[in-house]
């Protein structure tokens, strides 16, 4: 269930840079996550209330928390989200809110009711490449909205995401989709910011009124940062964390949202324990149609396999098995090779291609920490950026890659009726790639996953430990929460590699927030300067790691960390 997905500028609308004369039309716009086009759009009708059966917002165009759950339609995806926190707290004892009681810290469900938070706009993406998903309609627009509070005392975002899909329009009279193609080319080139968001929800833009009608939308999903284990609960991890993703169609009827089946995505418990379900659904997976939109990841597996609730894990991807469902049902022995095929050249391959298109298999490829679309920190009167708390980047790097694609199929989309839609995979298994060199950044602590079908029993084993290069290098530990170990050392500003930031000291930082003192005050009193490695678009942070914005870089570049010492990434600790 891919929700959003070369090298372009962070915060600007990505738009794919087209060969064409000096005169032509604007290029078509991929994704927009411009604090300033985003916030100009959601005065304008495309604020998160707008879908809850049009609660009362502000004059931002933002309704709290408090507001929306006094909807139907707010309570119906509430609800169950809630359930299924409740859930994990009865069946955990270690699990619940807070730092000082708990050792498995749970997402706080009271903040989806709380006055003090809300949703914001993080990011308009153009998916006409999802055509082969809506029938009918040339692919669709997906907003997505991230949730984020603001107190007295501290303002941040949270590891929470919500996804509203809209099928696109009607394709033209000869079955092409150019006339879509067109209308998300804006009219001037130079097109940003304010300008920008106002000329997307205008009437010719591809957010004109009708287009936000509810009857456009396909579903609502949501992703969520459902438990953390901070890494003295999991040293050999260096943490562990839980996502739990949920889908929801909207009901036309109730005006809720009922529960619905995640895309491609099995319910694994479901079909382990009914055996003809099971080899159904095999042999339905190995009909020679089904297994030509596997290759191409245009695959529609029947809801009657699927499930209405998954969880991803972090960190090590597709290396944990709960990452992988297709994996956990099939042995490689029940299947072949595709001859002719892309991607499905042997029976792992062709696991491999199911589970990556699955939602927690999508999810944990490239991603950052259980996402691809997180959003640009706003600044200003309706900020959430604080110093210490802000992303440099706000995608993934399997987004940043995966923009090239969409945007060659919408370009084709201007002139051929029916573009490739193939998509390769987020995450190829194995490369010939030559091995890391263990400067500022690079894994020094290597492991191998004994992999489980319960994440909690997943372990890591230590391998031979690398030697980080320089003299006065040093190796931090997996232990204290750097994933693999990450080669750092004192700040050198000669480093081309890197730059200087500050580590936290673990256990003080963590004691601090506990005893409910501010963010920055814990950030500016416990941590540490440290050589860290640079990061922008062009290149990336190692898996594991997100890249933070860092004192003294310019927009659109960081400093590579692990996602947890990032407060807006972490479910404890807010207050």
């Amino acid at each position: 269930m891919p929700l959003l997905d070369h090298c372009l500028p962070a915060g600007l609308a990505l738009a794919l840079a087209l060969a064409a004369p000096a005169a032509r039309a604007a290029d078509p716009v991929l994704l927009v996550t411009s604090p300033a086009a985003l916030q100009a759009a959601e005065k304008s009708g495309a604020g998160f209330a707008h879908w809850i059966g049009d609660a009362p917002a502000s004059a931002d165009g933002i309704a709290n928390n408090q507001v929306l759950m006094r909807t139907p339609a707010w309570q119906s995806i509430a609800t169950p989200l809630g359930d299924s926190i409740a859930r994990i707290q009865r069946s955990d004892r270690q699990a619940g809110v807070g730092i000082s009681r708990y050792p498995h810290r749970l997402f706080d469900a009271r903040w989806l009711a709380s006055p003090d938070a809300f949703f914001e706009l993080v990011g308009v993406a153009n998916r006409m490449d999802r055509r082969p998903f809506q029938r009918g309609a040339c692919g669709e627009t997906r907003l997505v909205y991230r949730l984020a509070y603001r107190t007295a005392a501290m303002q941040s975002r949270l590891p929470m995401t919500v996804n509203v899909e809209l099928r696109g329009d009607a394709p033209d009279a000869d079955g092409s989709c150019a006339s879509t193609a067109r209308r998300w080319q804006p009219p001037q080139p130079s097109m940003q910011d304010e300008a920008l968001g106002r000329w997307l929800v205008s009437a010719d833009g591809p957010l004109a009124p009708q287009r936000l009608a509810p009857a456009r939308i396909a579903q609502i999903t949501t992703n969520l940062q459902s438990v953390r284990w901070p890494s003295a609960v999991r040293p050999d991890l260096g943490g562990h964390a839980e996502y739990m993703l949920r889908a929801f169609r909207w009901n036309a009827g109730t005006r809720r949202f009922d529960v619905a089946p995640l895309e491609n995505t099995p319910d694994v418990a479901r079909l382990k324990a009914n055996a003809p379900l099971r080899k159904e659904l095999r042999q339905w997976l190995q009909q020679p149609d089904n297994l030509r939109t596997l290759d191409e990841a245009t695959l529609q597996i029947p809801e009657k396999f699927l499930a209405t609730e998954a969880i991803s894990v972090a960190p090590r991807g597709l290396a944990r098995l709960a990452n992988r469902p297709f994996a956990q049902l099939f042995p490689p022995g029940e299947w072949q090779p595709v001859p002719g095929s892309r991607t499905l050249p042997s029976p792992q391959a062709l696991l491999r291609r199911l589970d990556d298109l699955s939602c927690m298999g999508c999810h944990q490829s490239r991603a950052v920490a259980g996402f691809h679309l997180l959003g640009v920190d706003r600044r200003g009167a309706s900020r959430t950026f604080t110093a210490g708390n802000a992303l440099a980047l706000p995608h993934s790097p399997h987004l940043q890659d995966e923009l090239a694609r969409r945007g060659r199929y919408v370009h084709a989309a201007l002139s051929a009726p029916q573009p490739d839609p193939f998509r390769p995979l987020a995450e190829p298994e194995g490369t010939d790639a030559a091995p890391e060199k263990a400067t500022v950044g690079a894994s020094c602590e290597p492991t191998r996953i004994t992999q489980s079908a319960n994440p909690w029993l997943d372990r890591a084993e230590k391998l031979p430990r690398v030697a980080c290069e320089g003299a006065h290098s040093v190796c931090e530990k997996t232990s204290v929460g750097f994933p693999g170990g990450m080669c750092s050392g004192p700040c050198d500003p000669l480093d081309r590699n890197g730059t200087c930031g500050g580590i936290a000291i673990l256990s003080d930082f963590n004691q601090c927030l506990a005893a409910n003192r501010p963010f920055g005050e814990c950030l500016g009193r416990h941590t540490r300067p440290g050589k860290l490695r640079s990061c922008s678009a062009q290149r990336p942070c190692r898996d594991d790691f997100i890249c933070a914005q860092a004192e003294g870089q310019p927009e659109g570049r960081g400093a590579c960390i692990p996602p947890y010492f990032l407060f807006q990434m972490r479910v404890d600790g807010h207050s």
